[in-house]
């Protein structure tokens, strides 16, 4: 009966994502439990350097992105334990790799371990969270686990295999037993209304504390920014409701540096919680009053005053040659993305390489004693895994008519094609400040355009009469 568990890896504390990421890798491709590594099995990386690839993925992804993510999951650990004594190793990881296959839709790269160390044979999968196509991370949302144990049970029923017919499920917090009976906090009030208020896309943290008072709340500003919810008897900072609520997340979130992910999602709500929703956003949208008009005007005065002074010193006189230097920094940007993206495929190219001469190497007497022992039925069943690893790289040699470059040659093109895209990624980093503020003034001056009356000059002109 196979049994199954998925688990998010986080970067821990005074550590580097590749070294996380690293240490679970070689804990999964321990030798001693693998039987020397013949029981490993990899999609769309080489187990050899599948911690590069897997960060090769996620610096795509930041930079396809432009996501700065809070305790950040960089990948996931599927555990898979089947009966004792109803499977060979063999099987199990090839189990495994279907399953890890079914569950990622083959959109992220991932390492397959059978280990043998223990009584009962069981897979360890590391999958990298960032997809291969750079667009969007794997989220383990509450139904991935019901849905691996589903997969895991339908390959198991495939194969003959036993599977827990009567799962128990696991207790659960006080909290999740009183369900729609639970009452909702202040700490929860303000956590709901802040994640509404975000939902209006304020344009700074001023706008939104302002909607914040407009739902009911009374803001204490000091040190520590302090809020008393409706009907609440005292203040409560923002660094106390948890993760992504503090001024300094909130801050970069409104800035675009940051995913601001609620604590609780909509979809878990209680009836109760819902009713409260409504009334929150009711106000917010119901109760942009004076004091927000008078921020919204002070805000504008002060956002043309930036605008036009920052065009006057990097001398951009109108509107279009502003839309010039964003085209030409974003067609640099595109370019080096390009390079970037060129060089990541070459490394994968690479990998598969270095891998198909590794297995070439390990299986060729194999493969000659089978060829010797005129293509023996009974030699093929007994060696049929390194049988069919070897043909797979004669096929790789015969696509580059066997002319292929050495491990020595492969690894230095690898190292070469690394500090090619860590020069590439400098580079956009030096881009990314003058392109975002340019287009944050374009947006501005778009904005202000739109709220000036049909008699008042546009604010490219007045940009022009201020040269």
């Amino acid at each position: 009966m196979a049994t199954t568990r998925i688990m998010p890896l986080h970067i821990s504390k005074g550590k580097s994502a590749g070294k996380c990421i690293g240490e679970r890798l070689d804990y999964i491709m321990n030798p001693d439990k693998t039987e020397s590594g013949n029981l490993i099995s990899s999609f769309a990386c080489a187990p050899e350097t599948a911690d590069i690839e897997f960060m090769l993925c996620r610096s795509e992804y930041l930079m396809k992105t432009g996501r700065d993510i809070s305790n950040e999951i960089i990948g996931y650990h599927i555990r898979q334990a089947f009966k004792p004594g109803e499977i060979t190793p063999d099987e199990a990881n090839r189990i495994g790799k279907e399953l890890a296959s079914k569950i990622s839709n083959d959109a992220y790269a991932y390492i397959v371990a059978t280990h043998t160390d223990r009584k009962h044979i069981h897979n360890h999968i590391i999958m990298c969270s960032y997809p291969l196509d750079g667009d969007h991370k794997y989220r383990d949302v509450k139904r991935s686990a019901k849905d691996l144990m589903r997969l895991s049970d339908e390959l198991c029923r495939e194969n003959g295999l036993s599977i827990v017919s009567d799962p128990q499920g696991k207790t659960v917090t006080y909290d999740k037993w009183l369900g729609s009976k639970k009452k909702s906090t202040g700490r929860d009030y303000l956590r709901m209304a802040i994640d509404a208020a975000l939902r209006l896309n304020p344009d700074g943290f001023d706008a939104l504390m302002q909607l914040m008072e407009e739902a009911g709340c009374r803001i204490k500003r000091s040190a520590q920014i302090a809020i008393q919810p409706p009907n609440g008897k005292r203040y409560i900072r923002l660094d106390t409701l948890g993760d992504g609520y503090s001024e300094d997340a909130l801050r970069k979130k409104l800035e675009g540096h940051l995913v601001h992910i609620p604590k609780v999602p909509r979809s878990d709500y209680t009836e109760s919680q819902v009713k409260l929703l409504i009334d929150i956003e009711a106000r917010m949208r119901a109760g942009k009053g004076k004091g927000y008009q008078v921020w919204a005007e002070r805000h504008n005065i002060d956002a043309k005053a930036q605008s036009v002074i920052y065009l006057k010193e990097n001398h951009i006189g109108s509107k279009d040659e502003l839309e010039e230097r964003i085209q030409l920094l974003s067609s640099e940007q595109n370019e080096l993305r390009s390079s970037i993206r060129e060089n990541q495929n070459r490394m994968k190219e690479i990998s598969r390489l270095r891998r198909a001469i590794r297995n070439y190497c390990r299986t060729k007497d194999v493969y000659t004693q089978y060829r010797e022992s005129g293509w023996s039925p009974k030699f093929y069943n007994e060696h049929r895994r390194d049988i069919e690893t070897h043909k797979e790289a004669q096929a790789v040699y015969s696509s580059h008519e066997g002319t292929m470059p050495s491990i020595k040659q492969l690894n230095a093109e690898y190292e070469d094609l690394i500090k090619l895209n860590a020069h590439d990624r400098a580079e956009m980093n030096d881009l990314d400040p003058e392109l975002t503020t340019l287009k944050n003034i374009r947006y501005n001056l778009d904005v202000l355009d739109r709220d000036f009356l049909p008699e008042s000059k546009p604010i490219h002109r007045t940009i022009q009469e201020e040269r």
